[in-house]
């Protein structure tokens, strides 16, 4: 889905340099101790390390690592 979307081309209004819509994603495994909470907010974190790393990209939360 992440390439597919860059590929379209669509042009990100107000960046600079130009550049085109991308897709950024943080994913979080289900741990037996995790409430929907701490999924989320795993997952939540993940997004914005992928962001930080230059956007355009997944990022998958360490499996244990708890964030609330």
């Amino acid at each position: 889905m992440r390439a597919a979307v860059e590929v379209l081309g669509i042009p990100h209004p107000g960046l600079v340099p130009p550049a085109v819509v991308t897709v950024s994603g943080g994913v979080a495994c289900y741990a037996p101790d995790d409430t929907v909470a701490t999924l989320l907010s795993r997952a939540d974190a993940a997004l914005y390390h992928a962001k930080e790393a230059g956007r355009n990209r997944v990022v998958h939360a360490p499996v244990g690592s708890r964030s609330t």
